[in-house]
């Protein structure tokens, strides 16, 4: 993962350890919150990015579709 920035990296942590606790992806706001942030922009922002590099995919339009790529579930 060292294509990724450390807040990059750090959002994607939470995304792993939020499926892995309660079996569904979160929501932009559960990830503002869970990363201590102020805007669901900037939350947009870093799931796009992180799309961009192919760790994660979602289904516009659907919410709590987004999904991990193996490439995010590689050590």
């Amino acid at each position: 993962m060292r294509d990724i920035t450390k807040r990059q990296a750090e959002t994607l942590q939470a995304i792993i350890n939020f499926i892995n606790e309660y079996g569904v992806a979160p929501t932009y706001r559960e990830l503002m919150e869970d990363l201590g942030l102020s805007s669901t922009s900037t939350v947009k922002g870093l799931l796009d990015k992180l799309k961009d590099k192919n760790y994660i995919t979602w289904q516009n339009g659907c919410p709590r579709t987004l999904k991990l790529e193996k490439r995010a579930q590689q050590p």
